[in-house]
C-alpha cells in the first residue's frame, strides 16, 4: 500500500491490473513438480507424472497440483486422501523436497542453482501457470519520479524477460 509506507517501487504477483499503479511484467510465474533425486530413485526414477503418486506431495492442497496434473494429461487425480502438509511458504517446500520428504511444485526459476548442484531434478519439462505473473509497480503518479525511473531503467537491463 503505497498510501501507507515509504516505499517507492514494489514487486507484485498477479495480473498487473491494480488501479492506480503502472505495472511493467518481470518474468511468468510458472510452476512445475520438483523432488530430490534421492527420492526419484526410490522408486527407480521418476518417467511419467503417474510415477508422482507413488511418492508423498507436499501440499496436496495446493491449487497448482490440479492444474499441473491437468495440463499433463491426468484432470482427475484426487489428492484428497494424502496426508496434509501446509508449509506456508514455497521456500519451506523446496527445502523439505531438497530433504527427501516428498514432491514439492514450485516455481523452477527460483531453484536454479539447487537443480545445477544436484539438490533438485525437474523430472518434466511442462510448466504450468495460474494466469498471474510477477510486476514491478509504482504509483501511476509517480512515474516520473527520478529514482522510480532509475529503478525501472535497470531492472529492464538485469531482467531479460521485463516488458512495458
Amino acid at each position: 500500500d503505497f498510501a501507507r509506507t515509504e516505499a517507492d517501487v514494489a514487486i507484485r504477483t498477479g495480473k498487473g491490473d491494480w488501479p492506480g499503479l503502472r505495472s511493467h511484467s518481470l518474468m511468468k510465474s510458472h510452476f512445475t513438480p520438483m523432488l530430490s533425486p534421492e527420492l526419484a530413485a526410490t522408486i527407480g526414477g521418476v518417467r511419467t507424472p503417474e510415477d508422482l503418486l507413488k511418492l508423498r506431495i507436499i501440499d496436496p492442497g495446493d491449487p497448482w497440483w490440479r492444474i499441473w496434473f491437468t495440463a499433463a494429461g491426468m484432470p482427475d487425480v484426487d489428492l484428497g486422501g494424502r496426508p496434509s502438509s501446509k508449509f506456508g511458504a514455497q521456500a519451506f517446500e523446496a527445502a523439505a523436497a531438497i530433504a527427501g520428504h516428498g514432491v514439492a511444485i514450485l516455481k523452477p526459476e527460483f531453484y536454479t542453482d539447487d537443480v545445477a548442484l544436484g539438490r533438485l531434478i525437474q523430472p518434466f519439462d511442462l510448466l504450468s501457470d495460474d494466469g498471474t505473473d510477477y510486476w514491478l509497480v509504482y504509483p501511476q503518479t509517480r512515474r516520473n519520479s527520478r529514482k522510480i525511473r532509475a529503478f525501472r531503467d535497470f531492472m529492464r537491463k538485469t531482467m531479460p524477460t521485463f516488458r512495458d
